[in-house]
């Protein structure tokens, strides 16, 4: 016999850490809208602007996974809301 099966050597495996849906889908949705910020389609863009354009509350989930250059057009997309934010603490 092996040594293997005479002495199984056991491993502790680490219990992976699952997602929620709603973080499977903020996940998605950033990477989606970070891709049409690359391409030169048509409809790319139109969905790009159409996500810049929404409302911060529903962008504010996915933040952390969007491209600099993406927050860099929400931020610009919604400047009167930053100023204000900014200058009422």
């Amino acid at each position: 016999m092996s040594n293997a099966v005479e002495n199984p050597c056991l491993e502790v495996v680490p219990e992976e850490e699952v997602m929620s849906k709603e973080d499977v889908l903020n996940f998605l949705i950033a990477t989606g809208v970070n891709n049409c910020n690359r391409s030169y389609e048509n409809v790319h863009k139109e969905m790009r602007m159409s996500f810049i354009n929404m409302d911060l509350k529903e962008i504010a989930p996915t933040w952390d996974h969007l491209d600099d250059a993406v927050k860099v057009a929400v931020i610009n997309s919604h400047i009167d809301e930053f100023r204000a934010w900014i200058n009422n603490g």
